[in-house]
């Protein structure tokens, strides 16, 4: 299991995949991971733009759960039921970055529970 506050890397390393043809016959790609096209990173909360099924409806708030490296535009969200779903970057808006940032201070980040910086402790 990995640490939570370990940071996650979207490397484009190219990687290999073997799997056996139709015929029986072993085959071997070489592929690349996608550019990730987005801020968000695990633990931001996010509101979808369009309804994905019967428990995630437009306009509702998810937390994202997590990102595969090798899939970086997918993200796989967790409503507040424990509802979990995969939807695209594109389907959602982010709301509030919680997770933190390298190279910014958490302090200094917008944040939608407590928008006084005076009442956060270091």
């Amino acid at each position: 299991m990995a640490d939570d506050s370990s940071p996650i890397s979207f490397s484009r390393t190219p990687y290999t995949v073997t799997y056996q043809d139709l015929q029986g016959k072993q085959q071997t790609l070489r592929r690349t991971p996608p550019p990730k096209l987005h801020d968000i990173l695990p633990k931001d909360v996010v509101e979808l733009t369009a309804t994905k099924s019967d428990d995630f409806q437009t306009g509702e708030s998810a937390v994202v759960e997590n990102i595969n490296p090798k899939y970086a535009n997918t993200l796989q969200l967790k409503n507040g039921r424990g509802d979990t779903t995969f939807v695209d970057y594109y389907d959602v808006n982010l709301l509030n970055e919680v997770a933190p940032r390298e190279g910014r201070d958490p302090m200094d980040q917008p944040s939608v529970q407590i928008s006084n910086r005076y009442l956060m402790w270091p």
